[in-house]
């Protein structure tokens, strides 16, 4: 269901910034093919990129399960070298999502050189859509630890340091086995990434041949505040001079 909601949000996107129905889209960074599979439910054209076999194996089995092989192809590669990945595809895609924080996980250099490939993978009046969480906003209501239980029963416990000196946010996940009363940890993760403010993020894209449309604060399409835990932005590939 919360897939559901964030791809109507984007089929809505696509509408207001006349992605053509049919079109080429690319999923970079699709992981098990969540979006990828609902937009060619829906006769768009999707190639999935990302950096796991585990998942691109398991978005083909979905893919197939679904009879949906003609219209959503799966491949395994690194974004840092998606010009490359994708050299078949130059100049083809209608629109290009990257979806739940997918980004800023490497260099501010890096980020800068996948979204000018990602410019130069776009056909002419291509649309961009990134979702980030909103660096304003994590901050205004920073959570240093929290505990949840996840759908297959584990506990999950995060907890978040910040250095604002780089805009980077660690993220240290732990997961728990419960018994009774009783906890065993069964494995942990560290990852970190850069925070985006709103309008750091459209310098990012413009200067990487992008031209900003709008923005949101969430799936519902209300707009970006301070309050925002995300950032959804639009921008579309700026026509040459």
């Amino acid at each position: 269901r919360k897939t559901e909601g964030e791809v109507g949000a984007l089929l809505r996107i696509f509408s207001w910034e006349e992605v053509p129905s049919r079109g080429r889209v690319l999923d970079l960074c699709c992981g098990i093919g969540r979006h990828s599979l609902l937009l060619a439910e829906r006769d768009y054209q999707v190639v999935g990129v990302d950096l796991s076999p585990v998942l691109i194996g398991r978005a083909r089995e979905l893919a197939r399960s679904r009879g949906l092989e003609d219209k959503a192809e799966f491949i395994e590669g690194d974004m840092r070298e998606i010009g490359e990945v994708l050299n078949d595809y130059a100049g083809s895609f209608n629109a290009i999502i990257n979806m739940n924080t997918s980004f800023g996980y490497y260099g501010e250099q890096e980020d800068e050189e996948v979204l000018r490939e990602l410019s130069e993978l776009s056909a002419p009046e291509g649309v961009f859509v990134i979702d980030l969480g909103n660096r304003d906003g994590i901050i205004r209501h920073f959570l240093s630890r929290d505990v949840q239980e996840t759908a297959e029963g584990m506990i999950k416990v995060t907890t978040r340091t910040l250095n604002l000196e780089h805009s980077r946010i660690e993220n240290i996940y732990e997961y728990y086995e419960k018994t009774g009363e009783t906890l065993r940890r069964s494995a942990g993760v560290k990852i970190d990434h850069r925070l985006y403010a709103l309008h750091e993020l459209i310098e990012l894209v413009e200067k990487q041949g992008w031209k900003y449309t709008r923005s949101f604060g969430g799936f519902g399409l209300e707009p970006c505040t301070i309050d925002s835990n995300r950032i959804i932005l639009v921008a579309k590939k700026a026509t040459q001079r």
